[in-house]
């Protein structure tokens, strides 16, 4: 129990950090399209990774809990998902666990998938949201922190006023040790399950007829 209250301590502080750096920075933006408002969220991420004195990698590589599964769409024989999926920032620590970071405007993505992972993990997860309504609830152990951008139209362009308040971040449960030794149970299974696909014909273009 005490393990678990540390885990979600940690999150809890990391949310508080990246809160309070953006306030204390006056992080903010306007007429934007979508791409740069994502890049400029990005390099705010990338700027308080480096004052905290950490180091980061982006689109880096992460396997999801569960195997795949191999589906037939007509023609061709595809894995869904991919065996391999990308987080926005992974963030090193010497002292701790890496730190997985997603940012999106919407919730219609796979990044609460690979945070729930992540965290299943025991890796500390954060949710960047902005812009567009939130999901109610957050896997455990995921930390969100909401931008709450304005958007104009003809053309479209994002815009967002300096960070304040606490209410912009939100925390999902923690991850019970339950959860986490299943959790370890499905990686170790799903491991197994991909050595034995490597053996395995690749998939592609099936005969149709």
């Amino acid at each position: 129990m005490a393990h678990e209250l540390a885990e979600a301590g940690e999150f809890e502080f990391l949310a508080l950090s990246l809160h309070a750096y953006l306030s204390g920075t006056g992080f903010s933006f306007a007429g934007l399209t979508g791409k740069e408002a994502t890049r400029c969220i990005t390099g705010a991420m990338v700027s308080w990774v480096g004052a905290s004195g950490w180091r980061c990698r982006t689109e880096a590589q992460m396997r999801y809990i569960d195997p795949p599964q191999l589906k037939n769409g007509g023609c061709v024989a595809y894995w869904s998902p991919s065996w391999s999926a990308y987080l926005d920032l992974r963030v090193i620590r010497k002292g701790g666990p890496p730190i997985a970071v997603e940012i999106d405007r919407a919730d219609e993505s796979t990044a609460v998938d690979k945070l729930r992972d992540e965290a299943l993990r025991g890796r500390p997860a954060l949710w960047i949201r902005w812009h567009g309504a939130l999901r109610a609830e957050l896997p455990a152990g995921v930390a969100r922190l909401h931008l709450p951008t304005r958007s104009s139209r003809s053309p479209l362009r994002y815009s967002l006023a300096p960070v304040t308040g606490t209410e912009a971040f939100t925390l999902g449960p923690a991850v019970t040790c339950e959860a986490r030794a299943d959790a370890r149970r499905r990686d170790q299974q799903r491991i197994a399950d991909e050595k034995r696909a490597a053996r395995l014909p690749g998939p592609g273009l099936t005969r149709c007829f």
